[in-house]
């Protein structure tokens, strides 16, 4: 279970956003974490984007090359989709309250562009399950490109992750 602790950051990442629209209306966490100056701020969320990049690559290589078990790999990559759900949902509800005025449409843009770091980066880990599952013969080529595809499509990517899951538990128990 340790090999799995460099997913934290891309677990947390979606969180960050609503951390930092938290600080940013509680101008006491604002002033003590980060000074007051939204680029420290915006520096920090994009330090964590990075960081769990090269967590999700390494990964995804050290889990295809070292033949990581499938089954394993399938069932963290749905654990941390369904752990990022409530963030998505309510980063897409201030992306739509957002939009109601034109003074502050440019954070709906923000909050997209967000969205689609945040799906990359666990696309990425959907990829590794894909692959890993497709090398133990528990799906076929041709579904674990489609898979790894839907891995990169907000709630397909969801849908995606349980049905990896349930195929390869599935083809676990036949054994």
């Amino acid at each position: 279970m340790k090999k799995y602790i460099i997913l934290l950051p891309c677990a947390v990442f979606p969180y960050s956003l609503l951390f930092a629209v938290f600080c940013i209306f509680t101008g006491s966490f604002m002033n003590t974490l980060f000074s007051n100056n939204a680029y420290i701020l915006l520096f920090y969320i994009f330090l964590l984007f990075i960081i769990s990049l090269i967590c999700n690559i390494s990964f995804l290589i050290l889990s295809i090359s070292q033949k990581w078990s499938s089954g394993k790999i399938a069932y963290i990559n749905m654990i941390i989709r369904l752990i990022q759900i409530p963030a998505y949902i309510l980063i897409f509800t201030m992306g739509i309250i957002c939009m109601l005025t034109i003074f502050t449409f440019g954070f709906s843009v923000l909050f997209i562009g967000f969205d689609c770091m945040s799906i990359f980066l666990t696309g990425l880990i959907g990829i590794s399950a894909s692959v890993r599952c497709c090398f133990d013969g528990k799906i076929t080529k041709s579904s674990s490109i489609i898979h790894s595809l839907f891995q990169f499509v907000f709630c397909a990517d969801i849908i995606s992750a349980v049905i990896i899951f349930l195929k390869a538990k599935s083809y676990i128990s036949k054994q």
